[in-house]
């Protein structure tokens, strides 16, 4: 077999299974997420951050 010969016929079973592999996406995207993966949920801090300034201006100081 020619270099050829062989570029043909690798390339043809690297299309095969390319489009096998985008089928079985394809199939796949609506199985997969109810197969109990669970969807990412974001939540808020339970503490409050403290805001307050560490160095008190010399307005707000009390004598």
């Amino acid at each position: 077999m020619t270099r050829r010969d062989l570029v043909s016929i690798y390339g043809r079973y690297g299309l095969i299974i390319a489009a096998f592999v985008f089928i079985a996406g394809i199939i796949a995207a609506p199985v997969l997420p109810k197969s109990g993966t669970s969807a990412v949920i974001a939540t808020k801090p339970r503490y409050e951050p403290d805001l307050h300034l560490p160095i008190t201006p010399v307005n707000f100081k009390r004598d």
